[in-house]
């Protein structure tokens, strides 16, 4: 059926089995080198998503300081008012003081120190005490307290610290009102840039 020798045909099938052998051992190697480099190349995929991981939570943060800073810049900009929680708070805490009545002033060519005015002065008002004003104050800055005596010096700063404000003391008043508690509503300091700001 053939017309090759016997001699041929042991030739053809030692070349066969020694092409099989070969076969294997080069499956058995090519197997080994596909799980070895999958492990490295998983490895090197588990490091890139943990730096692209690193790398989006640094972003995040980032962000977040971002955000923080411009609402940082947002409150230091914004014009100083009390909101309803600081008006109802002072209303109460100044209600049955200052017998005497009070003097509340500010520059009155500034409309933020106006609108601010316009906030202390409703407040006391409310609760009933007598408020003098006076907006002829040519230059002051921050909010400060001036004369008075102890006791309705004592009450305005108490009443302002429960709303988290705290009076300048080294304010000087108008002489003529050294009989009542004079609130000096000055334009607002100016704002405070960089790392160190509160």
């Amino acid at each position: 059926m053939f017309n090759i020798s016997l001699a041929l045909a042991n030739t053809i099938y030692v070349i066969a089995n020694v092409m099989l052998v070969c076969g294997a051992v080069l499956a058995l190697v090519g197997t080994m080198a596909v799980f070895w480099s999958g492990g490295i190349r998983d490895k090197y995929a588990d490091e890139r998503i943990a730096s692209n991981e690193a790398e989006t939570a640094r972003a995040k943060a980032e962000a977040a300081k971002a955000q923080l800073e411009t609402e940082r810049l947002k409150a230091q900009v914004a014009w100083r008012r009390l909101s309803t929680i600081q008006h109802k708070v002072l209303v109460e805490a100044l209600t049955g003081n200052l017998p005497e009545g009070v003097w509340i002033e500010t520059v009155g060519d500034d409309p933020e120190a106006s609108e601010l005015h316009a906030d202390i002065t409703r407040a006391f008002e409310e609760a009933g005490i007598q408020v003098h004003t006076f907006t002829g104050w040519a230059r002051a800055v921050g909010v400060g307290i001036a004369n008075g005596p102890q006791p309705s010096r004592q009450a305005v700063q108490s009443a302002f610290l429960a709303i988290g404000v705290v009076l300048d003391e080294q304010k000087t008043g108008m002489s003529k009102a050294n009989d009542k508690v004079e609130i000096i509503v000055g334009s607002k300091p100016p704002p405070i840039f960089g790392p160190s700001s509160p």
